[in-house]
């Protein structure tokens, strides 16, 4: 969860109150301050959502170009130092996949109980 990073609440926080002073007036009434609140807060999770994903493929991306060049080194000169490096990086490299995936069905499966759940509500009225 992105809240769980302290650096992302320092950065929320920082968010609504800038919010807060921009409309801090008279004329701006309750629901117009949540509202932009609200959007203010919705687009700032986006973009640092899409700054972690940008920074987790970078990630991944300089550590499989890091893998490739010690192949291409164990091919031409065999080690058993970096064939152990290698093997480590594999493990790594599959610890991150296998992560996402479980990710990916677990937000699958909240989404699926969620729409069931809400079928299942009017049909449960139609049947008393």
């Amino acid at each position: 969860m992105l809240l769980n990073n302290q650096w992302i609440t320092e950065e929320i926080k920082e968010e609504i109150k800038k919010d807060l002073e921009a409309n801090d007036n008279k004329d701006m009434t309750l629901q117009n301050l949540w509202d932009t609140a609200k959007a203010v807060l919705r687009g700032k999770f986006i973009a640092i959502q899409a700054y972690l994903k940008k920074q987790e493929k970078a990630q991944i991306n300089n550590v499989i170009l890091h893998l490739k060049l010690l192949e291409r080194e164990e091919q031409t000169r065999p080690k058993v130092s970096r064939r152990k490096e290698i093997i480590k990086i594999r493990a790594e490299i599959n610890e991150i996949e296998t992560n996402k995936t479980i990710e990916k069905i677990i937000e699958t499966k909240s989404w699926f109980f969620e729409k069931i759940n809400k079928i299942d509500k009017p049909l449960a009225r139609l049947t008393r």
